[in-house]
Protein backbone atom coordinates (compact mmCIF):
# COMPACT_ATOMS: atom_id res chain seq x y z
CA UNK A 1 0.00 0.00 0.00
CA UNK A 2 1.91 3.23 -0.93
CA UNK A 3 0.83 5.87 1.12
CA UNK A 4 2.80 9.26 0.79
CA UNK A 5 1.47 10.60 4.20
CA UNK A 6 2.92 7.78 6.51
CA UNK A 7 6.48 8.55 4.97
CA UNK A 8 6.23 12.60 5.41
CA UNK A 9 5.10 11.43 9.02
CA UNK A 10 8.01 10.05 9.68
CA UNK A 11 10.06 12.55 7.93
CA UNK A 12 8.19 15.84 9.86
CA UNK A 13 8.66 13.93 13.32
CA UNK A 14 12.77 13.57 12.95
CA UNK A 15 13.18 16.82 12.15
CA UNK A 16 10.59 18.26 14.91
CA UNK A 17 12.48 16.16 17.39
CA UNK A 18 15.31 18.14 16.73
CA UNK A 19 14.40 20.52 19.11
CA UNK A 20 14.46 17.86 21.88
CA UNK A 21 16.87 18.59 25.17
CA UNK A 22 17.72 15.39 26.70
CA UNK A 23 19.87 15.12 29.21
CA UNK A 24 22.90 13.31 28.13
CA UNK A 25 24.55 11.59 24.23
CA UNK A 26 26.48 8.86 24.14
CA UNK A 27 24.81 6.04 21.47
CA UNK A 28 27.47 4.04 19.58
CA UNK A 29 28.81 5.08 16.43
CA UNK A 30 27.55 2.23 14.13
CA UNK A 31 24.38 1.72 11.81
CA UNK A 32 24.30 -2.22 11.19
CA UNK A 33 26.78 -3.64 13.87
CA UNK A 34 25.62 -3.93 17.29
CA UNK A 35 28.07 -3.93 20.52
CA UNK A 36 27.53 -4.86 24.03
CA UNK A 37 26.99 -1.40 25.64
CA UNK A 38 23.43 -0.88 27.28
CA UNK A 39 22.59 1.46 29.93
CA UNK A 40 19.93 1.22 32.44
CA UNK A 41 16.72 3.92 32.21
CA UNK A 42 18.55 5.27 29.10
CA UNK A 43 15.88 6.38 26.27
CA UNK A 44 17.42 6.69 23.12
CA UNK A 45 16.32 8.27 19.91
CA UNK A 46 17.92 7.75 16.83
CA UNK A 47 16.54 9.42 13.02
CA UNK A 48 18.32 7.63 10.21
CA UNK A 49 17.90 8.34 6.79
CA UNK A 50 19.94 6.47 3.38
CA UNK A 51 20.30 7.66 0.39
CA UNK A 52 20.51 5.20 -2.38
CA UNK A 53 21.93 5.11 -5.90
CA UNK A 54 21.09 1.61 -6.93
CA UNK A 55 23.52 -0.37 -9.20
CA UNK A 56 20.87 -1.38 -11.83
CA UNK A 57 17.53 1.07 -12.44
CA UNK A 58 14.42 -0.95 -12.82
CA UNK A 59 10.88 0.41 -13.45
CA UNK A 60 9.88 -0.85 -9.82
CA UNK A 61 13.29 0.94 -8.46
CA UNK A 62 14.80 3.94 -8.58
CA UNK A 63 17.25 6.10 -6.64
CA UNK A 64 15.52 6.56 -3.25
CA UNK A 65 15.65 8.00 0.29
CA UNK A 66 15.23 5.35 2.61
CA UNK A 67 14.46 6.32 6.77
CA UNK A 68 13.98 4.82 10.11
CA UNK A 69 13.56 5.93 13.39
CA UNK A 70 14.59 4.48 16.38
CA UNK A 71 13.24 4.49 20.18
CA UNK A 72 14.69 2.06 22.58
CA UNK A 73 15.46 1.82 26.39
CA UNK A 74 17.33 0.12 28.58
CA UNK A 75 15.37 -1.67 31.45
CA UNK A 76 18.41 -3.00 33.11
CA UNK A 77 22.26 -2.53 32.64
CA UNK A 78 21.86 -6.40 30.29
CA UNK A 79 18.67 -5.74 28.70
CA UNK A 80 17.47 -3.28 26.51
CA UNK A 81 14.47 -3.36 23.53
CA UNK A 82 13.65 -1.07 20.30
CA UNK A 83 11.10 -0.37 18.72
CA UNK A 84 12.04 0.43 14.72
CA UNK A 85 9.84 2.27 12.07
CA UNK A 86 10.95 2.57 8.50
CA UNK A 87 9.60 3.52 4.88
CA UNK A 88 11.18 5.24 1.57
CA UNK A 89 10.60 7.98 -1.42
CA UNK A 90 11.32 6.76 -4.37
CA UNK A 91 12.50 10.22 -6.71
CA UNK A 92 12.59 8.40 -10.10
CA UNK A 93 8.96 7.16 -9.54
CA UNK A 94 7.70 9.87 -7.38
CA UNK A 95 6.22 7.12 -5.02
CA UNK A 96 6.63 6.71 -1.18
CA UNK A 97 6.04 3.53 1.11
CA UNK A 98 5.70 2.87 4.94
CA UNK A 99 6.90 -0.74 4.73
CA UNK A 100 6.82 -1.25 8.47
CA UNK A 101 8.28 -2.01 11.89
CA UNK A 102 11.20 -3.63 13.79
CA UNK A 103 11.08 -4.91 17.12
CA UNK A 104 14.14 -5.61 18.94
CA UNK A 105 15.73 -6.97 22.44
CA UNK A 106 18.92 -7.27 23.07
CA UNK A 107 20.29 -9.24 26.33
CA UNK A 108 24.15 -8.95 27.71
CA UNK A 109 25.04 -12.52 28.95
CA UNK A 110 26.84 -10.56 32.07
CA UNK A 111 26.92 -8.27 34.40
CA UNK A 112 30.57 -7.06 33.94
CA UNK A 113 30.47 -3.69 31.48
CA UNK A 114 34.02 -4.88 29.37
CA UNK A 115 34.91 -8.57 30.32
CA UNK A 116 36.02 -10.96 27.84
CA UNK A 117 34.29 -11.21 24.53
CA UNK A 118 31.57 -9.65 26.30
CA UNK A 119 28.50 -11.66 24.45
CA UNK A 120 24.79 -10.56 23.93
CA UNK A 121 22.13 -12.34 22.94
CA UNK A 122 19.49 -10.56 20.22
CA UNK A 123 16.50 -11.33 18.79
CA UNK A 124 14.23 -9.35 16.57
CA UNK A 125 10.90 -9.60 14.77
CA UNK A 126 10.01 -7.81 11.57
CA UNK A 127 6.59 -6.90 9.45
CA UNK A 128 7.98 -5.40 6.79
CA UNK A 129 6.61 -4.64 2.81
CA UNK A 130 8.46 -7.29 0.85
CA UNK A 131 9.74 -3.84 -1.29
CA UNK A 132 11.03 -2.92 2.16
CA UNK A 133 14.85 -0.85 1.52
CA UNK A 134 16.56 0.30 4.21
CA UNK A 135 19.69 -1.77 5.18
CA UNK A 136 19.32 -2.19 8.86
CA UNK A 137 21.82 -5.18 7.79
CA UNK A 138 21.94 -7.06 4.04
CA UNK A 139 22.14 -10.84 4.01
CA UNK A 140 21.80 -13.99 2.21
CA UNK A 141 22.75 -14.47 -2.19
CA UNK A 142 21.04 -12.43 -5.05
CA UNK A 143 20.71 -15.19 -7.63
CA UNK A 144 18.17 -16.86 -5.63
CA UNK A 145 20.11 -19.85 -4.89
CA UNK A 146 18.64 -22.21 -2.23
CA UNK A 147 15.70 -20.36 -1.87
CA UNK A 148 12.60 -21.97 -1.40
CA UNK A 149 9.99 -22.52 -4.79
CA UNK A 150 6.78 -20.21 -5.29
CA UNK A 151 6.42 -16.57 -5.35
CA UNK A 152 7.66 -14.30 -2.01
CA UNK A 153 5.32 -13.04 0.33
CA UNK A 154 3.89 -9.10 0.14
CA UNK A 155 4.61 -9.03 3.57
CA UNK A 156 8.13 -10.74 5.56
CA UNK A 157 7.44 -11.53 8.73
CA UNK A 158 11.09 -13.20 9.70
CA UNK A 159 12.89 -13.74 12.89
CA UNK A 160 16.48 -12.33 13.07
CA UNK A 161 18.59 -13.70 15.94
CA UNK A 162 22.10 -12.39 16.04
CA UNK A 163 25.16 -13.42 18.69
CA UNK A 164 27.05 -10.33 19.11
CA UNK A 165 30.60 -9.87 20.41
CA UNK A 166 32.40 -7.39 21.50
CA UNK A 167 35.25 -5.17 23.40
CA UNK A 168 36.74 -2.13 24.39
CA UNK A 169 40.10 -1.28 24.20
CA UNK A 170 40.34 1.75 26.07
CA UNK A 171 38.98 4.58 23.24
CA UNK A 172 38.79 1.50 20.81
CA UNK A 173 35.79 -0.90 20.37
CA UNK A 174 35.53 -4.07 18.38
CA UNK A 175 32.60 -5.81 17.46
CA UNK A 176 31.23 -8.33 15.54
CA UNK A 177 28.09 -9.94 14.56
CA UNK A 178 26.79 -13.55 13.42
CA UNK A 179 23.35 -12.93 11.89
CA UNK A 180 20.43 -15.60 10.85
CA UNK A 181 17.81 -14.19 9.38
CA UNK A 182 14.80 -16.89 9.76
CA UNK A 183 11.24 -16.65 7.38
CA UNK A 184 8.56 -17.44 9.61
CA UNK A 185 6.11 -18.30 6.90
CA UNK A 186 8.21 -20.24 4.18
CA UNK A 187 9.41 -23.18 6.04
CA UNK A 188 11.91 -21.16 8.33
CA UNK A 189 14.14 -20.53 5.31
CA UNK A 190 17.47 -18.75 6.85
CA UNK A 191 18.89 -16.03 5.14
CA UNK A 192 22.79 -15.62 6.90
CA UNK A 193 24.74 -12.37 7.19
CA UNK A 194 27.62 -10.72 9.26
CA UNK A 195 28.48 -7.34 10.32
CA UNK A 196 32.42 -6.22 11.67
CA UNK A 197 32.73 -3.13 13.28
CA UNK A 198 35.68 -1.22 14.75
CA UNK A 199 35.39 2.69 16.31
CA UNK A 200 37.63 5.03 17.84
CA UNK A 201 36.66 7.71 19.99
CA UNK A 202 38.94 10.88 19.51
CA UNK A 203 39.86 11.87 23.08
CA UNK A 204 37.69 14.52 24.85
CA UNK A 205 36.89 17.02 22.08
CA UNK A 206 33.28 16.69 21.68
CA UNK A 207 32.73 18.90 24.91
CA UNK A 208 35.14 21.88 24.97
CA UNK A 209 35.03 22.95 28.26
CA UNK A 210 34.81 27.18 28.35
CA UNK A 211 37.80 28.61 29.60
CA UNK A 212 35.83 30.36 32.02
CA UNK A 213 33.94 27.62 33.57
CA UNK A 214 33.82 27.38 37.35
CA UNK A 215 33.28 24.19 38.59
CA UNK A 216 30.33 23.50 41.26
CA UNK A 217 31.14 21.35 44.17
CA UNK A 218 30.10 17.95 44.14
CA UNK A 219 27.26 16.13 45.63
CA UNK A 220 28.09 15.32 49.42
CA UNK A 221 29.26 11.38 49.28
CA UNK A 222 29.73 11.37 45.21
CA UNK A 223 32.72 10.34 43.32
CA UNK A 224 34.19 13.64 42.06
CA UNK A 225 34.70 12.53 39.01
CA UNK A 226 32.81 10.96 36.36
CA UNK A 227 33.28 10.27 32.45
CA UNK A 228 31.17 12.88 30.27
CA UNK A 229 30.03 10.26 27.43
CA UNK A 230 29.11 7.52 30.21
CA UNK A 231 27.81 9.26 33.64
CA UNK A 232 27.71 5.70 35.77
CA UNK A 233 31.61 5.84 35.48
CA UNK A 234 32.86 7.51 38.31
CA UNK A 235 35.88 7.99 39.99
CA UNK A 236 37.71 9.74 42.98
CA UNK A 237 40.68 10.70 41.20
CA UNK A 238 41.35 12.16 37.29
CA UNK A 239 41.90 9.52 35.08
CA UNK A 240 39.80 8.12 31.84
CA UNK A 241 36.66 6.21 31.28
CA UNK A 242 37.44 2.37 31.53
CA UNK A 243 34.46 2.32 28.47
CA UNK A 244 35.35 5.06 25.82
CA UNK A 245 38.72 6.21 27.44
CA UNK A 246 37.19 10.04 27.67
CA UNK A 247 39.08 11.73 30.46
CA UNK A 248 36.90 12.29 33.15
CA UNK A 249 35.39 15.66 34.16
CA UNK A 250 34.67 17.44 37.61
CA UNK A 251 31.13 16.01 38.44
CA UNK A 252 30.01 19.57 39.73
CA UNK A 253 31.28 21.28 36.22
CA UNK A 254 28.80 23.72 34.63
CA UNK A 255 27.21 22.50 31.36
CA UNK A 256 28.32 26.16 29.79
CA UNK A 257 29.92 24.48 27.07
CA UNK A 258 30.75 25.02 23.43
CA UNK A 259 30.22 22.25 21.33
CA UNK A 260 31.30 22.07 17.77
CA UNK A 261 31.45 19.96 14.52
CA UNK A 262 35.03 18.56 15.32
CA UNK A 263 34.78 15.03 14.58
CA UNK A 264 34.70 13.22 18.14
CA UNK A 265 35.06 9.73 16.80
CA UNK A 266 36.15 7.58 14.05
CA UNK A 267 35.72 3.85 12.60
CA UNK A 268 34.18 1.69 9.57
CA UNK A 269 31.87 -1.15 9.17
CA UNK A 270 32.17 -4.22 6.81
CA UNK A 271 29.01 -6.11 6.22
CA UNK A 272 27.10 -8.81 3.85
CA UNK A 273 25.29 -11.69 2.90
CA UNK A 274 27.08 -15.47 3.19
CA UNK A 275 23.94 -17.15 1.57
CA UNK A 276 21.24 -19.38 2.77
CA UNK A 277 20.03 -22.49 4.79
CA UNK A 278 19.86 -23.64 1.13
CA UNK A 279 22.61 -22.74 -0.45
CA UNK A 280 25.20 -21.26 1.64
CA UNK A 281 27.95 -18.89 0.66
CA UNK A 282 28.16 -19.01 -2.88
CA UNK A 283 30.11 -16.91 -5.55
CA UNK A 284 31.61 -13.44 -4.13
CA UNK A 285 29.75 -11.72 -6.85
CA UNK A 286 25.97 -13.01 -6.13
CA UNK A 287 26.98 -11.59 -2.15
CA UNK A 288 26.33 -8.21 -1.12
CA UNK A 289 29.18 -6.32 0.80
CA UNK A 290 29.81 -3.01 1.79
CA UNK A 291 32.37 -1.48 3.09
CA UNK A 292 31.57 1.88 5.39
CA UNK A 293 33.38 4.27 6.77
CA UNK A 294 31.98 6.35 9.86
CA UNK A 295 32.47 10.07 11.40
CA UNK A 296 30.55 11.11 14.75
CA UNK A 297 29.94 14.30 16.16
CA UNK A 298 28.77 16.06 18.81
CA UNK A 299 27.62 19.26 17.25
CA UNK A 300 25.32 20.11 20.95
CA UNK A 301 25.50 18.35 24.15
CA UNK A 302 22.67 16.45 23.91
CA UNK A 303 22.93 15.65 20.48
CA UNK A 304 25.41 13.23 18.27
CA UNK A 305 25.43 12.70 14.47
CA UNK A 306 27.06 10.23 11.96
CA UNK A 307 27.75 10.51 8.81
CA UNK A 308 28.59 7.30 6.30
CA UNK A 309 29.55 6.61 3.22
CA UNK A 310 28.95 2.71 2.12
CA UNK A 311 30.78 1.51 -1.01
CA UNK A 312 29.45 -1.87 -2.63
CA UNK A 313 32.12 -4.20 -3.32
CA UNK A 314 30.19 -6.77 -5.64
CA UNK A 315 28.02 -5.87 -8.71
CA UNK A 316 24.45 -6.96 -6.74
CA UNK A 317 25.58 -4.22 -3.74
CA UNK A 318 24.70 -0.33 -4.04
CA UNK A 319 26.14 2.61 -3.16
CA UNK A 320 24.42 5.16 -0.79
CA UNK A 321 25.13 7.62 1.73
CA UNK A 322 24.21 7.25 5.46
CA UNK A 323 22.90 9.81 8.17
CA UNK A 324 21.89 9.22 11.43
CA UNK A 325 20.72 11.65 13.77
CA UNK A 326 20.60 10.87 17.67
CA UNK A 327 19.40 11.81 21.05
CA UNK A 328 19.44 10.41 24.38
CA UNK A 329 17.61 11.28 27.78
Amino acid sequence: MTTRPQVVFLLLMGTALAGVRPVRAGNDIYFVTYNHHINKGETELMVMTDFTIPRERTPEVGTYMSNMIELEYGFTHQWASELMLEGFFDFDRQAARYTGFRWENRYRLQRAANKGLNPVLYMEYEDLDAQTRFKMEVSGREDGKGEPAGPEPERERILETRIILSRDFGPYNVAFNWINEMDLQRRLFTDYCYALGFRKTLGDHHHGADEDDEDASPTAGAAPYRCPMHPDQTANQPGKCPVCGMALEPAGRKAGRRYSWKPTGIGFELYGGLGNSGAFGGPFKVQPHYLQPIVMFHPAPNVMVHIAPAFGLTPVSDDLFRTAVGFEF
